[in-house]
């Protein structure tokens, strides 16, 4: 085992469309508020409190089930009747008795007092932290209702909001399985003492000053049995040495997060602890648990210590103080390979990603003759796996890290028609000025852009540029229906996809083809 006591890479998130759907239980954080029904804040009313039967007809972006408020409230009539009522944690198809939380102008919010008649595509979950847990929250929706709602709800942004009619509705790309499909988990440490707890936040607390309450984790069923039982071993080893959670509010305490990866490909494990700062003698009880981990887990194939000094909650290193084992783990899409470090993005679901970019790969109908531009392209996942199917392909990406993974996964791979370039792909200037020789013009373009979509000086950028087709990478489709509408004096929407990229969770993800008018 070595040891390194350099600085890591790291410090920034990657600000690129390559994200990953958290594993913290923080469901509001990352995008689980409904676009366009949800107000800044909620008007006083004496109605908040109240409970009432409703009928649920639909699920909304963000997982709410969508009911309509009565004629009449305690017998009287009501001025809101019809209003729609976004209810947590109901399904389309059920009644339920919901309580009342929030009432604005246009819509009202609730949560599930009762089930009276259930969803006939309700199941029974399968995890016994479901209602606890703040991630999976669609576990009690069947599968293949789950994927069938995410296609709908993009359908209907697109027709809402970007006022776009796709050309084809090409068939959903289900899930490759429904469990042990996370290859990285987020665990957050609270409390001290015997008390310390390691797990993830609890449901509806992730507004909470400090981020939250943490349960402490007993099994996770989307995860390899191997990594739950290090998060056991994490915890028990954590309470003998005396180390204490870091509390975000106070800013005392010493423990962050427990982030654990897995290698489908090697079947194997990285583990890394981000902490606050930390004394020597802090890092020296990390150390001694570090070796111990490796000893007692044969997957475990390297241990990070990380540190992050910033009071946020973002499980993202500033600073790596330890590398015990190996530094990073092997992945594998089909025969292209990548080498992920503790902090280098990949997409969450290995057979998920695998599935996605192959269907984006047939849908951009690419040949070997084609010069591809794959924009936002992070640590270059979807460009190495285009490669072979392309004469050439220049990824742009504003994160020097992510750059700087690509080409090492470039390397890797002996992959040499690639090539990668420091862009921020934000502002009206959105291409650099100088391009390698022989990229001046694509023919096809592959955008992945974050959840707010793509920035108003790209959008131009990509209307004034004559590609034959521009292939949408979307988890997010509200901002991928306001972009199809932005786009479509210049390109028609050809083709849709939806990709169930995050089993169980209200994210929506699709691929999306345009073509030029």
């Amino acid at each position: 085992m070595s040891r390194n006591t350099t600085s890591g890479r790291g410090g920034q998130r990657h600000k690129s469309g390559r994200h990953s759907h958290s594993t913290s239980g923080r469901t509001a954080r990352h995008g689980s508020q409904m676009p366009g029904h949800r107000a800044r804040g909620a008007e006083s009313s004496p109605l908040v409190g109240k409970s009432l039967e409703l009928s649920i007809d639909t699920l909304a972006l963000g997982g709410a089930g969508v009911g309509r408020m009565p004629d009449t409230l305690e017998g009287a009539p009501f001025e809101g009747a019809g209003m729609a009522v976004f209810v947590s944690g109901a399904l389309p198809g059920s009644r339920v008795l919901a309580r009342l939380t929030a009432v604005h102008r246009r819509h009202a919010e609730a949560v599930v007092v009762e089930v009276l008649e259930a969803s006939p595509e309700a199941v029974t979950p399968f995890c016994p932290h479901f209602g606890v847990c703040g991630g999976c929250s669609l576990q009690h929706l069947a599968p293949a209702s789950q994927l069938a709602w995410k296609e709908r709800q993009i359908l209907d942004a697109l027709r809402r909001i970007g006022k776009v009619e796709p050309g084809k509705v090409l068939p959903a790309v289900a899930a490759p399985s429904s469990q042990r499909f996370r290859n990285k988990m987020e665990f957050a440490f609270q409390g001290k003492g015997d008390a310390l707890r390691l797990g993830l936040y609890e449901a509806g607390t992730s507004g909470q000053m400090g981020g939250g309450r943490v349960f402490d984790l007993t099994t996770c069923p989307i995860f390899p049995e191997a990594g739950v039982e290090i998060v056991h071993a994490v915890r028990d080893a954590c309470k003998q040495a005396g180390l204490s959670g870091y509390d975000r509010a106070t800013r005392e305490g010493f423990l962050r997060h427990l982030v654990l990866r897995h290698s489908v490909h090697q079947d194997a494990l990285l583990a890394q602890v981000i902490t606050a700062q930390a004394t020597e003698t802090q890092v020296k009880a990390l150390q001694d648990m570090g070796e111990a981990l490796l000893a007692q887990f044969p997957k475990l194939t390297g241990f990070v210590h990380s540190e992050r000094a910033r009071p946020d909650g973002l499980a993202q290193a500033e600073r790596t103080r330890l590398t015990l084992g190996a530094p990073v783990l092997i992945e594998a899409l089909e025969n292209v390979r990548y080498s992920i470090s503790a902090d280098a993005f990949f997409q969450t679901c290995t057979r998920g990603a695998e599935a996605l970019y192959a269907a984006l790969r047939e849908m951009a109908d690419l040949n070997h003759t084609d010069t591809v531009y794959d924009l936002y392209c992070g640590g270059g996942g979807i460009a190495l796996f285009l490669a072979g199917a392309a004469g050439r392909v220049l990824g742009l990406e504003a994160n020097a890290s992510a750059i700087a993974d690509a080409e090492a996964n470039a390397e890797l791979g002996g992959i040499t028609n690639c090539r990668f370039v420091r862009a921020d792909l934000s502002g009206k200037d959105s291409m650099p000025t100088r391009l390698p020789g022989g990229y001046e013009k694509p023919d096809v373009a592959v955008v992945d852009p974050p959840r707010e979509g793509l920035d108003a000086g790209l959008v131009e950028w990509l209307k004034e540029m004559p590609l034959s087709r521009l292939a949408y990478v979307s988890c997010n489709p509200a901002t991928l229906a306001r972009d199809a509408g932005l786009l479509a004096d210049a390109y028609e929407l050809t083709a849709v996809r939806a990709v169930d990229l995050f089993p169980h969770t209200a994210h929506a993800e699709c691929l999306a083809l345009f073509t030029p008018r």
